[in-house]
């Protein structure tokens, strides 16, 4: 049955302004060879990640997360994502004479690069197109989907209705075993006033004759850009807005730069999204739990290289305070425009914050020879350059 949808159920991304061109990645330069003037701690003590993993505490989000686990029904790209892609016209809104998949290739090659690009480990894609536009009967003023989410005239019901509709047209001559994802697309030149809302929806089953299909992304009116479709197929593999979303039509940054989560100029996935999404090969990330001095060699989160690229001290169950390396490269080449947002980010986490703000803040963003305290720790960076930083975490006693 399918549920009611409500605002608190549709993510979009409102940061709009920050993705007026595609998102782009330049190519990362091999790390050159870097030694370490200092000795650094064993990694081996740091290996054991299972106090790391800060569990979820909001008390009332069920479909998107900021700790383990990971809701069900979310996608692990590890094991694949399976998208069925339908495009979908009107009699008075053709599709013309090009198909879907020639209109929207452009965003699901922008997907899969951008993800790809934040594991070291391999991903799995499979895109499954409708091959011609299903044509509806009716114009497509007539199905309500023009409803603008930010003005506050979002039908929900309108559009999970016509999902399902669209489903149910398309169900016997398409075979959607093991579908996680679906996507609606619609004709270049469809407007905010004829599809109002680029809907993600993940708390809605959609139902085929083969099974349901769990997440939903409906490419409506001027928010159809790669940066949105990124964004949103996020919140697929379970990821949460990371900026404040409390006042819908006027967010903020919440204490949070970097991450497409909260906006498309510093994309580059926080070393935390990757450890929460399976991202990361085992040996990079360090979980500290010891009150012993430290030290660690972090590579930029975004290097193509396979050391560390994080640092977690869990500080509860709930909280934790992370470290990580920033450099103007990979798809976070506008860091060269704001300087004072390159270097050696140190966060918190506190997964208990609820829905509509940010769950990670930066506390300082350091270079060579800065530190910073927080919450009984001392982080402080001790070398820095293109490969990243050494830094020194001591407790505060």
């Amino acid at each position: 049955m399918l549920r009611t949808l409500t605002a608190g159920m549709v993510a979009v991304l409102l940061l709009s302004s920050c993705a007026s061109s595609p998102i782009e990645r330049q190519p990362i330069e091999e790390l050159k060879p870097y030694v370490p003037t200092v000795e650094l701690s064993d990694s081996s003590e740091f290996s054991d990640l299972e106090l790391c993993r800060i569990k979820d505490g909001d008390p009332e989000l069920t479909n998107m997360t900021a700790g383990f686990p990971i809701p069900e029904g979310r996608i692990d790209l590890r094991t694949g994502a399976n998208v069925h892609i339908i495009g979908v016209d009107f009699v008075d809104k053709s599709g013309g004479p090009t198909s879907p998949q020639d209109q929207n290739q452009i965003y699901a090659d922008s997907i899969q690069s951008f993800y790809e690009a934040q594991s070291s480990v391999p991903l799995e894609f499979q895109w499954n197109w409708y091959p011609e536009w299903v044509t509806m009967p009716n114009s497509i003023n007539s199905y309500g989907l023009g409803g603008d989410f930010f003005a506050g005239k979002f039908d929900g019901n309108a559009y999970s209705n016509f999902a399902q509709a669209l489903i149910n047209i398309v169900d016997s001559k398409t075979d959607f075993s093991g579908s996680n994802f679906l996507f609606i697309v619609f004709p270049k030149g469809i407007t905010s006033e004829e599809i109002g809302t680029f809907l993600v929806n993940t708390q809605t089953d959609y139902l085929t004759d083969e099974g349901s299909i769990p997440n939903l992304i409906m490419a409506g009116g001027d928010y159809v850009d790669s940066d949105t479709y990124i964004h949103e197929f996020g919140h697929g593999l379970g990821l949460t807005d990371i900026r404040d979303t409390t006042d819908i039509g006027n967010q903020n940054s919440d204490g949070m730069y970097y991450d497409m989560m909260n906006n498309p100029t510093y994309p580059e996935l926080l070393v935390w999204h990757r450890f929460l999404l399976g991202f990361l090969g085992d040996s990079q990330l360090h979980c500290k739990t010891s009150s012993d001095p430290s030290t660690h060699w972090l590579i930029p989160v975004a290097s193509e290289a396979t050391g560390v690229k994080g640092v977690v001290v869990p500080l509860n169950d709930t909280e934790a305070i992370i470290v990580e390396s920033r450099r103007p490269i990979g798809y976070d080449t506008r860091l060269e425009g704001n300087p004072s947002l390159i270097g050696t980010v140190v966060y918190t986490l506190d997964s208990k914050i609820p829905y509509h703000r940010t769950p990670v803040k930066v506390v300082d963003v350091l270079g060579l020879e800065e530190s910073v305290e927080v919450m009984g720790y001392s982080f402080k960076v001790i070398e820095s350059g293109a490969f990243g930083a050494v830094i020194e975490i001591v407790k505060i006693q």
